[in-house]
C-alpha cells in the first residue's frame, strides 16, 4: 500500500450517491478519461455534442464546472476541501488514545485525530534523538511502516525533514535563552573536543545550572567548528558563544581538561570577563577530575600489560569464530561455570572496557583451562601463550584496583546530580588505596601503585592547595562541614599540624570572602528595592516635616547601639550555620543536598545563594558515556556528512529534548547486548509472531 495524503485520492469504491439519469459513468468503454478523480463525480453531458459540461460530487453533490479538455485540477482541489470525503472526514474524527508517557511510566488517556504537521515534527524529533539520517524517509521499511501505522500521513522529503529539524533547534534555542534570562543563579560552563572522521574539530560548550526551584539542568550551548587548537582561538570561540548567550554577567567556572592550551584559554576569558567574575575570577579555572583519573590508569596499566595481553588474546580467540565461541560455551559447561553470556573484549582506549573485560574473564578462569585442553589450536596461535596462573591472581587484583576508579569515574561524571561536594571525598579514597597498593606484597601490584601515586602527586600532591571551589562544596554540605576538613588534614599531615592549621585558615578566609561577596550583592539588590518601594510611594506634595526633638531621639538610640555594640559581637549566617549541628550522615543513602539547601533557602538567605552557584560547578567536562576514553569523542558519519551549521542544530536539539528524560548511558551497551543474546537464545516467541504476522497478510 503507497503512501497516500489529499493530494493522491484512491479509487473509489463506495456505493453511489444518489440516483441521476443524466450521468453516465466514468470507466465506460471508449472514455478517454484516465485519471482517477473522474470517479468521484457524476458527469453531466450536452445532449448534442455528448461532451462534459457539468460534474457532481458524489459525496457532498456540489456541481462544478466539467470538462476533459481542462484537466482534473478543480476535482482535486474540491477533493481536498470536501467536508463528507472519508478520507477528510476520518482525519477529523477524534479516537481514543492509550499510551505511555516518554518522560514517565504514566499511563495517559486522551482524545486523538490525525496531524499531519504533529507527524511532520513528530519524524523530525524523532530523526533528532534517535541520530537517523534525513535519508531514512526514502527507505523503503520506514515508507512501508507509515502506510501500515498512519497511511493518511504524507511522508515529506529529506529536504524538508531537514527544514523541520532547523525550525525545532531555532524553537528549542529560543526557550532556553528565555529560561537562562530568568535564572538568579549564575552559570558554569565545561568545554570538550570532538572530531568528525574527516578529522575537523569541534568544541563543545555546556552550561551547568541549578534553577530557581532547585533543580540541575545540563545544557549544551554550542557546538562550534574550530580552526585551530591554539588556546587563545579556544578563548575567542567560547567568548562569542557566552556573548551569543547573553550570560557574560553570569558566568561562574569554567571546567576544562589539563591540556595546556586550555590553561591559555582560560587565561585569555578572565582577561576580558574578570570585572564580571565572583571575586574577579580567583576560582574560575576548574580541571577535569575525571580526565585526572584517566591519567593516573593509564599509568598504572602500563606495569601489568603482559597479564592483560594474554588474557585479551585468549578472549579474541574464543570470539573470532562461532565455532570456538561454541566450542568454548560447551567447555563452560563441562566446568559449570554458572555465569550466563560470555566473554567480552575492550577497547584499547577505553580502560574501563579493559575491566569489564576482565571482570568477566575472571568468571570462566576454569572454562579458559579446559578449553586448552579441548582446542589444540588455542595454545599454538595465542603467540604470547596462554594465561598463567600469575595472569588470574593479576587480573583478580587488577579487577579489584580498576573498580575503585571506574566506580569514582562513574560517580564524578554524572550529570544528573550534584558532583561537586563528591570531589574531596573520592580523591581521598583514592589516595587511600594507592598507600595500600605501594605496601602490597604482590610486586606487580607494588609497582603499579608507585606508578599511580606518581600521577596522583603532580595533581593532587597538595589537596590543600586543590580548587578552593571543591573544598568549599564541602563545607557546604551540611553533613560535614569545616569540620570535616579538618579532621581529614589532621589525618593527611599527623605530623605537621601547623601546616594543618595554615591550610583551614585559608579555607575559612576565601569562604567568609565569598559569604561577604554575595551577602554584598544580596544586600544591594535589597536596598534597591527597597528605594523603589519607597519612591513610589512617596507624594510629591507633601513637605518633609522634622522637628529637633526627633532628631535628638534619633540620635539617643544612634548613641546607646554604638555603646552596645562594644560589648556584643553579632554573628553572621556563615557563623551560625558552621555552629549548627552537623545532619547526620547515613552509609549508602544518596543525601538529597539541594532538597536540604532549598528547606533552608528562607533561614540562610545568603549562603542559599552560594551554595546554588557552588553546587552546579561539574567536576567532568563529559558526562558517563564518554568519561572513560582517553581518545576523544568522534562524530558519527552521517553527522560528519553534515555542515557546521546542521551538526550543531542535530547535536544541541538532541540534548536540549532529551534534557527532561535520564541521560543515556552507553556503559550499560555490553550488559544489554549479553541479556538480548540470552533472550534470543532461550526464546522464539518473537519470531512466531512475525511468522503469525506474515502469513496473516
Amino acid at each position: 500500500m503507497s503512501n497516500t495524503d489529499n493530494s493522491s485520492v484512491p479509487m473509489d469504491d463506495e456505493s453511489e450517491v444518489g440516483n441521476e439519469n443524466a450521468t453516465t459513468k466514468s470507466t465506460k468503454v471508449g472514455d478517454k478519461r484516465k485519471s482517477e478523480y473522474w470517479n468521484h463525480f457524476w458527469d453531466f453531458r450536452d445532449p448534442v455534442t455528448k461532451k462534459i459540461v457539468q460534474v457532481k460530487c458524489k459525496y457532498c453533490e456540489k456541481m462544478l464546472t466539467g470538462n476533459t479538455n481542462n484537466g482534473t485540477s478543480s476535482l482535486k482541489k474540491h477533493l481536498g476541501a470536501c467536508s463528507k470525503y472519508p478520507p477528510n472526514v476520518d482525519k477529523k474524527q477524534k479516537l481514543i488514545s492509550v499510551y505511555k508517557s516518554p518522560e514517565s511510566d504514566a499511563t495517559i488517556v486522551s482524545n486523538w485525530k490525525f496531524d499531519e504537521t504533529a507527524c511532520r515534527l513528530g519524524l523530525a524529533r524523532m530523526v533528532i534523538v534517535d541520530e537517523q539520517p534525513f535519508s531514512i524517509v526514502e527507505r523503503e521499511g520506514f515508507r512501508y511502516f507509515c502506510s501500515v501505522a498512519v497511511p493518511q500521513f504524507h511522508i515529506p522529503s529529506r529536504f524538508t525533514v531537514a527544514r523541520d529539524v532547523k525550525n525545532i533547534f531555532v524553537c528549542e534555542s529560543g526557550k532556553l535563552k528565555k529560561l537562562i534570562g530568568c535564572l538568579k543563579s549564575r552559570v558554569s560552563l565545561t568545554t570538550d573536543c570532538w572530531t568528525s572522521i574527516q578529522n575537523f574539530n569541534y568544541l563543545c560548550l555546556t552550561a551547568h545550572f541549578i534553577d530557581d526551584n532547585w533543580k540541575l539542568h545540563k545544557r549544551i550551548l554550542n557546538f562550534q567548528l574550530m580552526d585551530s587548537h591554539k588556546g587563545k582561538e579556544i578563548g575567542k570561540v567560547v567568548e562569542a558563544c557566552i556573548l551569543k548567550w547573553e550570560i557574560e554577567d553570569r558566568l561562574f567556572s569554567l571546567t576544562v581538561d589539563n591540556a595546556s592550551s586550555n590553561d591559555v584559554a582560560v587565561g585569555y576569558l578572565k582577561t576580558h570577563f574578570h570585572d564580571k567574575l565572583v571575586l574577579e575570577g580567583s576560582f574560575f579555572h576548574m580541571r577535569c577530575a575525571c580526565h585526572v583519573l584517566n591519567l593516573i590508569v593509564k599509568d598504572g596499566l602500563s606495569s601489568v600489560k603482559s597479564s592483560i595481553a594474554r588474557i585479551r588474546a585468549a578472549v579474541r580467540y574464543v570470539r573470532s569464530s562461532p565455532s570456538r565461541a561454541k566450542l568454548f560455551a560447551h567447555s563452560s559447561m563441562l566446568v559449570k561455570v554458572s555465569c550466563k553470556g560470555s566473554v567480552c573484549l575492550d577497547v584499547a582506549t577505553r580502560w574501563n572496557s579493559t575491566f569489564l573485560m576482565l571482570e568477566t574473564a575472571l568468571k570462566f578462569e576454569k572454562a579458559f583451562n579446559r578449553f586448552a585442553e579441548d582446542d589444540p589450536d588455542f595454545s599454538r596461535e595465542l603467540k604470547d601463550g596462554v594465561p598463567t596462573q600469575e595472569d588470574w591472581v593479576n587480573a583478580k587484583v587488577l579487577s579489584l584496583c580498576l573498580k575503585l576508579f571506574y566506580e569514582s569515574t562513574k560517580k564524578m561524571s554524572g550529570s544528573l546530580y550534584v558532583t561537586t561536594n563528591l570531589y574531596f571525598h573520592e580523591v581521598l579514597e583514592v589516595l587511600s588505596c594507592l598507600i595500600e597498593w605501594e605496601n602490597s606484597t604482590n610486586m606487580d601490584i607494588r609497582i603499579m601503585g608507585r606508578q599511580m601515586r606518581e600521577k596522583f602527586d603532580k595533581y593532587y600532591g597538595d589537596l590543600g592547595k586543590t580548587n578552593i571551589m571543591m573544598l568549599v562544596a564541602v563545607v557546604l554540605d551540611p553533613r560535614y562541614k569545616l569540620r570535616f576538613l579538618k579532621y581529614s588534614f589532621k589525618k593527611l599531615y599527623p605530623n605537621n599540624f601547623a601546616k594543618v592549621d595554615v591550610i583551614c585558615d585559608n579555607l575559612y578566609d576565601n569562604v567568609q570572602k565569598l559569604f561577604n561577596h554575595y551577602d554584598a550583592i544580596i544586600a544591594s539588590s535589597s536596598s534597591k528595592n527597597n528605594r523603589n518601594i519607597n519612591v513610589a510611594n512617596v507624594d510629591n506634595g507633601s513637605e518633609n516635616l522634622s522637628s529637633s526633638n526627633s532628631e535628638q531621639m534619633k540620635k539617643f538610640y544612634d548613641d546607646f547601639d554604638e555603646e552596645e555594640s562594644d560589648f556584643i559581637v553579632e554573628k553572621s549566617e556563615l557563623d551560625y550555620y558552621l555552629e549548627e549541628a552537623r545532619e547526620r550522615r547515613v552509609e549508602g543513602e544518596m543525601f538529597d543536598i539541594l532538597g536540604w539547601w532549598k528547606e533552608k533557602s528562607d533561614k540562610y538567605k545568603v549562603l542559599s545563594t552560594l551554595a546554588k552557584d557552588i553546587l552546579a560547578i561539574p567536576i567532568s567536562t563529559v558526562s558517563s558515556e564518554s568519561a572513560f576514553s582517553t581518545s576523544g569523542r568522534i562524530l558519527d558519519q552521517f553527522r560528519s556528512s553534515l555542515g557546521p551549521n546542521m551538526v550543531e542544530a542535530l547535536v544541541c536539539t538532541q540534548d536540549w529534548l532529551r534534557a527532561s528524560n535520564v541521560c543515556i548511558d552507553i556503559e550499560r551497551f555490553l550488559e544489554d547486548v549479553q541479556k538480548y543474546e540470552e533472550e534470543l537464545d532461550g526464546s522464539d516467541t518473537g519470531i512466531t509472531q512475525v511468522n503469525e504476522f506474515v502469513g496473516n497478510n
